[in-house]
């Protein structure tokens, strides 16, 4: 019997540290795609006290690079015959504008288009493996506001709630066009939304204080990350349960709104795939 493989992004805090230190027991192995791997390391350590025989990887993946990425995908393609789970947990949010080293909005770059390019590169290993699983941590933000044009463009104003709803709903439709085209083949896509988790999420050197001010009036509000990554625990070990599905502190819950326009959502795909230069929606071999 192989090896089962799960791949996660943002493992080192949040929901992802609470995520992978959970679903450690279940896999055989964890690759840890980090944009700082020093915290890396000692999510690793934390790991390997309570399960010293399990192998714990640690490869440098910042999603706001898309260089970045790509080396992160290439060093796993060279290392493992299949990735079982693959978790884009990672997720930024910036209340200034900010720009990735492409040129993209901060969250549209980091949310959605690095967790593109990263999946459509281990697509083939994910779909030779046994679970073919891929789950995207998305948010009820998704609602707020319609994916419009002008996606890739840096933004000459700027919403920080409506950049990062984009950014949301983006990766739901990803979600979305997976598993209508996929889902025949075999794979289990699923949409988490955790719900309102008290993490670092937001906070940048350049909004520390009114990241800290926010934080704390809504404190009593934020659930834990430990409940936040029930969610996505439940749905790693119920894959065929979840899959096609938006699900809410681990229910099913109907897509709404902006959510609900597939024209938008072609439209998205089609473009990604011009603006990443890819000439096919996820590589797959001629077996599927």
């Amino acid at each position: 019997m192989s090896n089962k493989i799960l791949a996660i992004t943002g493992p080192t805090s949040g929901i992802g540290k609470s995520t992978v230190i959970e679903l450690a027991s279940e896999y055989d192995i964890l690759i840890l795609l980090c944009r700082n791997v020093d915290k890396g390391e000692s999510v690793k350590q934390l790991i390997q006290a309570r399960h010293p025989y399990k192998r714990v990887d640690i490869i440098k993946c910042d999603l706001s690079d898309l260089a970045s990425v790509m080396q992160a995908a290439t060093n796993i393609l060279n290392r493992y015959t299949h990735v079982d789970c693959l978790i884009n947990n990672a997720g930024v949010v910036s209340l200034t504008r900010q720009k990735t080293v492409d040129g993209y909005e901060l969250m549209f770059g980091t949310n959605y288009l690095g967790h593109f390019l990263l999946t459509h590169t281990l697509f083939e290993k994910i779909m030779e493996s046994e679970d073919k699983q891929i789950i995207i941590v998305s948010s009820g933000a998704y609602k707020y506001t319609a994916m419009g044009n002008h996606n890739f463009a840096y933004p000459l104003k700027f919403n920080p709630v409506k950049s990062y709803s984009k950014s949301k709903l983006a990766v739901l439709y990803f979600m979305q066009e997976l598993d209508e085209r996929f889902s025949k083949h075999g794979l289990n896509v699923s949409a988490v939304h955790p719900g309102a988790v008290s993490t670092n999420l937001g906070k940048t050197k350049y909004n520390k204080k009114i990241g800290d001010f926010i934080y704390k009036v809504f404190d009593s509000f934020f659930i834990s990350p430990e409940e936040g990554a029930l969610s996505t625990i439940k749905v790693t070990k119920n894959r065929t349960l979840f899959n096609g599905k938006y699900v809410y502190e681990g229910k099913v819950v109907p897509v709404e709104k902006y959510g609900l326009n597939y024209f938008q959502r072609k439209k998205l795909i089609r473009d990604t795939l011009e603006e990443l230069q890819l000439d096919q929606f996820m590589y797959l071999n001629n077996n599927y």
